[in-house]
């Protein structure tokens, strides 16, 4: 017998032996093919002590067997099995490889939370690099207050979100370029900022939810130096209140 191969000499002692034979059998075919899978990626080499340990468990699992002492050999079976399918398991990265988090973006609308000047916007508002809620696109021509028609689909995208969030308030913000004195431009920008919140509550929103306030050129996103940076700065920023 010990000049056959292992699969034959299990394959007679299932039918030679009573009780678990089966079962153990497939134990150990199964180790048997996780010992070879092992050697194959050459853990062998790799983790050589556990790989013994686990061949050893084998052979003493066969030896039982053999002898028709298959509940003995069932659990040592097992146990070369769990040994063989460990072997060489990945060592953890310590703290000082891990690679450190990047700044998040916390309210998910696009601008990271070290830049987020308006953190908490709700979801779907449109923001500006800041990450401010703004009435996206809608600019002013200068010292002008007027809404113009190819605008009003902006400020709709506002009142979309205040329809979807029913419970929430929120401040109106007008805003101006510097050009002009401030006192002008303080009036200037809640004359912008009244236009917007009367189109919003013409549109089914509660003006009980809507405050309006003014800060002329006092906070400007872009350089007042540039044409283009002072249209960006006559601009309606939506601020929610929770």
């Amino acid at each position: 017998m010990r000049f056959l191969g292992l699969g034959l000499i299990l394959s007679f002692l299932v039918a030679a032996c009573a009780g678990p034979a089966v079962q153990v059998d497939d134990q150990l075919h199964a180790t048997r093919q996780v010992l070879n899978n092992a050697k194959a990626q050459k853990l062998d080499k790799k983790c050589p002590k556990d790989y013994k340990e686990a061949e050893l468990l084998q052979k003493k699992a066969v030896k039982l067997y053999e002898s028709c002492r298959a509940e003995e050999a069932m659990p040592i079976a097992k146990q070369a099995y769990e040994k063989a399918k460990s072997l060489c398991p990945p060592v953890p990265c310590p703290p000082a490889c891990k690679k450190p988090e990047g700044p998040k973006d916390s309210d998910g609308d696009g601008v990271l939370d070290p830049d987020d000047k308006c953190p908490n916007t709700p979801k779907g508002a449109q923001v500006n690099k800041v990450g401010c809620w703004i009435v996206k696109g809608l600019l002013f021509d200068f010292d002008k207050a007027d809404i113009k028609p190819q605008y009003y689909k902006n400020i709709d995208a506002v009142i979309k979100v205040l329809k979807a969030n029913p419970n929430m308030k929120v401040e109106i913000q007008g805003h101006t370029d510097n050009v002009g004195s401030a006192a002008y431009n303080m009036k200037l920008s809640l004359r912008r900022a009244q236009a917007v919140a009367n189109y919003i509550t013409s549109h089914g929103i509660s003006p009980s939810r809507i405050t309006v306030k003014g800060y002329g050129f006092t906070k400007p996103v872009a350089s007042n130096d540039t044409p283009e940076g002072r249209a960006l700065n006559r601009r309606v920023q939506i601020k929610p209140i929770y």
